[in-house]
């Protein structure tokens, strides 16, 4: 009997052992050791705007920032400057990227209005977007509206307190005039113009209370028309003026202030980068040009200065350059930033 149970004890002892091999999960497999990436650093956030051509700037009184949207390579960033220094915006919606978009402040709404351009991928478009300080949103998506515009002007009228753009109609052959009407864009029936406005700049003169404009003089545009607004239709009140660059009125002096790079002349002569109108000419004025490539003036009325936006180098697509900033105190320029 003793025999038997020792038996039976080494049966279930055999059992035991080859239930609890088969229930023991397997020996993990030698794991190799894991392949080490070689740490890349990300690409840091430029402190100043880097672009090419065709951005677009404003004053932002509201807020009392410069507000640079767009231009090609960095087709649809929101930067600030603030008198002294860059900020990138990080608004939770923005127009889709473009360049050569037109742009102006609105006082009656306090928001910066953007109209048009060409999108990165090449469409040029129509839709009017405002900036409110924090983001961006759609005003208008353009359905009979004005003709898409790359280099469209915009402008506020403060005589008549409204929002003029003034646009081609593609093909050069000729312009439309539109005024904004509280969510869309009205035709004026007789703002059309019989020449293409190009890029010729738009801003209000505080010494006559009329919008001017500036287009290049045809055939060749050596030279340039100065336009008024009168309300309803275009005339023309110089034409012999430089050919233009850029426009805006120098708070200091409260006078228009044209800057033509490289420096231009009238058919008297008279060869300078900065002009100044009195009320039916472009003066010449006196003063060594910045070194920076214009690609914006801006009237920065919280700092009362006249600034330049611009680059060292020309901004080329591909290859695009920091944006400088200058500012004109009546006799020469000064770096800031």
């Amino acid at each position: 009997m003793a025999a038997l149970f020792a038996v039976l004890i080494a049966v279930t002892a055999t059992v035991g052992a080859v239930v609890a091999g088969v229930q023991r999960p397997p020996a993990s497999p030698t794991r190799p050791t894991p392949f080490r990436f070689p740490t890349v650093a990300p690409t840091p956030v430029p402190k100043v705007p880097v672009l090419g051509f065709g951005f677009s700037a404003a004053d932002d009184i509201a807020i009392h920032r410069v507000v640079v949207f767009g231009g090609v390579d960095s087709y649809d960033t929101t930067w600030l400057w603030d008198g002294r220094r860059w900020a990138l915006a990080h608004p939770l919606s923005s127009p889709p990227g473009r360049f050569g978009a037109a742009i102006a402040y609105d006082p009656a709404t306090r928001v910066i209005m953007l109209f048009g351009g060409r999108l990165a991928p090449g469409p040029v478009v129509n839709d009017t977007w405002a900036w409110d300080g924090t983001t961006w949103r759609l005003l208008d998506n353009g359905v009979n509206g004005p003709p898409p515009g790359e280099g469209a002007q915009m402008a506020w009228d403060d005589a008549r307190a409204e929002m003029v753009l003034v646009t081609g109609t593609g093909a050069n052959t000729g312009g439309e005039t539109w005024t904004w009407a509280a969510s869309h864009w009205t035709r004026e029936g007789r703002g059309d113009l019989a020449v293409d406005p190009g890029a010729g700049p738009m801003a209000f003169d505080p010494a006559s209370r009329s919008l001017l404009m500036v287009i290049p003089a045809p055939p060749d545009g050596a030279h340039s028309l100065t336009l008024r607004w009168d309300g309803s239709a275009w005339g023309v009140v110089n034409r012999n003026g430089p050919a233009v660059a850029a426009m805006a009125m120098d708070p200091r002096a409260g006078v228009l202030t044209l800057y033509c790079a490289p420096a231009c002349a009238t058919p008297v002569g008279v060869e300078t980068n900065i002009w100044q109108w009195t009320g039916s000419a472009w003066l010449p004025h006196a003063g060594a040009p910045p070194p920076v490539m214009v690609e914006a003036e801006i009237a920065d009325l919280d700092r009362s200065q006249l600034l330049i936006l611009g680059s060292v180098f020309p901004a080329n697509q591909g290859s695009p350059q920091p944006v400088a900033v200058w500012s004109w105190n009546g006799a020469g320029w000064t770096p800031l930033g």
